[in-house]
Formats: structure tokens, sequence, C-alpha cells
């Protein structure tokens, strides 16, 4: 069992990743990962918006009918308008709060993947596109989250 949660931490904390790669494909990119995500959050909630209860007669979006749409549209503004409005801070506290909103995000992803899955068939790309959204948001999230840390405890090592 021991074995079993090791390899789990050893692959939620990226160690298999070599720390130049996780800095070159993360450092920078988180930024950029965030406002994606968060202009397409938007999207995805002007969409069911705009669509009204039309939406859900598309094989691709019946399955959605299952989330409580008031509920969804509110969730996904409230973690756009937020991830987009982090996304530009500074401080590490508000860093923190930023790589938290990330891995939120990875999870909104993950059920609207869910709701496609759901509705197979027919197959679509929101299966898989959205799933790698999920990875990508959840990665960036928990790596900026343990580079602030590291940061901060630098800081605090440099100030005794």
């Amino acid at each position: 069992m021991k074995s079993a949660f090791r390899c789990l931490h050893w692959l939620l904390d990226l160690r298999f990743l070599p720390d130049k790669f996780q800095n070159w494909l993360f450092d920078t990119g988180t930024r950029a990962i965030e406002v994606f995500s968060g202009l397409a959050m938007l999207g995805f909630a002007f969409t069911f918006f705009v669509a009204g209860d039309e939406i859900y007669t598309s094989d691709l979006y019946e399955k959605f009918q299952h989330l409580h749409k008031p509920a969804l549209l509110t969730i996904l503004l409230t973690v756009a308008i937020l991830q987009i409005g982090f996304s530009v801070v500074k401080s590490y506290r508000l860093k923190l709060v930023s790589s938290f909103l990330l891995m939120l995000s990875g999870l909104v992803w993950a059920v609207i993947t869910g709701r496609f899955i759901a509705g197979y068939p027919p197959v679509s790309t929101g299966m898989t596109t959205y799933a790698v959204l999920t990875i990508i948001c959840s990665f960036a999230g928990l790596y900026q989250n343990r580079h602030v840390k590291r940061l901060q405890d630098q800081k605090q090592g440099k100030g005794l």
C-alpha cells in the first residue's frame, strides 16, 4: 500500500519530468494557460446562455441538461473571471490562489469532459479536447503552487 501511495505521489508531484522541462513547459506558460482556460470558460458560458434550452436538442450537448444550468453558468463565469483576474498578480499569496484556481478549472473541465463522454455516441472532439485541458490546467496549477512555495521558502531562508 505504501509503495502504491509513493507511486501516486511521484506521479502527482511530476517527479517523472525533469525540473528543466517543467520550468520550460509551465513557468512561462502558466499565465497563458490561465487566460486561455478562462476565455474558453467564458465562451462556454456564453454559448449556453445564448443558445437557451435549444442546445440540449443536439446529441453532443444532450447530457448537459442533467446539470443545473444557472449553477453551471455561475461556476463557469466565476472561475473564468477569477482565473483571468488572478493571472496578473505578483504576490506569493495571490499566486497561490491563482494556482488553486487553475486546479479548480481542471475540475470544471473534467466535469465538462464527463458530460461529453456520457453523451457517447456519437464520438466528439469534446471527449478529448476538454480532457487535455483538464490535465494541462491541473498540472499547471500544481506546478505553480509548488513553484511559489519554493520561492517563498527561498525568500524566508534569505531573510533569516
